[in-house]
């Protein structure tokens, strides 16, 4: 069986991944608004491969996303267990689910109910915005590609600082709980929902892929996403302290 925790999951290297994440993250997207602001053309991926400066750019991009997505879909011990939650091999049975002295019920509801006004929170905003930069004529796939880096930077921003999400409408403790967590992709993928290419259909393709996994996951075993029947996802059994910068406190509870 796959070994999640192989080569030993630390606070350390757990979070500098992530920090090294989004120092890269921010890279791209530093330089797509640099080719958009000069050239903006060169971020028009309809044409991909092209042999250019802008091709190069957005193939090192889709390298990026596409690395990242991967992970999500096969067990990878390096990413939180937050996103590899819904793998056999990151969990373990709490005596209160062994027992049968927890009904889960009231847990999975709650966590539907988030989800859904996320989704519906997430599909409103969007809307609005496409519709705000397609009235003053900036709605092309060079303001796609930007968007989608910086809704990328937006997703690392969520796991190490702020998430408007946990705190706003899933009100769970941190992302080990989350429900959403591997919604991340399909997200930052959004923008380029209205350009379809090789470029865009290929990403969102990979970004519905964790999607899925992820939600047949959820619905084969849910206990797996709860902590209380999941003794991986309780702060005392946390080894990753992604929420060291926030100070260890989040909404529904204390990060111990």
């Amino acid at each position: 069986m796959y070994n999640c925790r192989k080569g030993g999951l630390h606070i350390s290297k757990v979070f500098r991944n992530y920090v090294l994440s989004l120092a890269l993250r921010l890279v791209l997207l530093t330089a797509a608004l640099c080719l958009y602001f000069t050239n903006s053309g060169l971020l028009g991926f309809s044409a991909m491969p092209r042999w250019d400066i802008g091709g190069g750019f957005l193939f090192a991009v889709w390298v990026v996303l596409a690395v990242g997505m991967v992970f999500r879909i096969v067990p990878n011990f390096r990413v939180t267990i937050g996103a590899r939650k819904h793998y056999a091999c990151s969990y373990s049975a709490a005596a209160m689910g062994k027992n049968g002295l927890f009904d889960d019920s009231g847990a999975r509801k709650r966590l539907h109910k988030g989800a859904l006004v996320s989704a519906v929170a997430w599909v409103v905003f969007n809307a609005a915005l496409f519709t705000i930069q397609h009235l003053h004529g900036r709605l092309t796939q060079a303001a796609a590609v930007v968007l989608m880096l910086f809704y990328a930077v937006c997703d690392i921003v969520c796991i190490l600082f702020f998430c408007p999400f946990r705190v706003f409408i899933m009100r769970n403790r941190c992302c080990a709980v989350c429900r959403i967590h591997n919604w991340d992709y399909i997200m930052i993928c959004t923008p380029l929902i209205l350009f379809p290419s090789v470029f865009s259909f290929s990403l969102l393709a990979l970004s519905i892929a964790v999607l899925l996994r992820w939600e047949v996951a959820l619905r084969k075993n849910p206990h797996f996403f709860i902590e209380e029947t999941n003794e991986n996802l309780r702060c005392e059994r946390c080894d990753e302290r992604l929420c060291m910068v926030r100070g260890g406190r989040a909404v529904g509870g204390n990060d111990k």
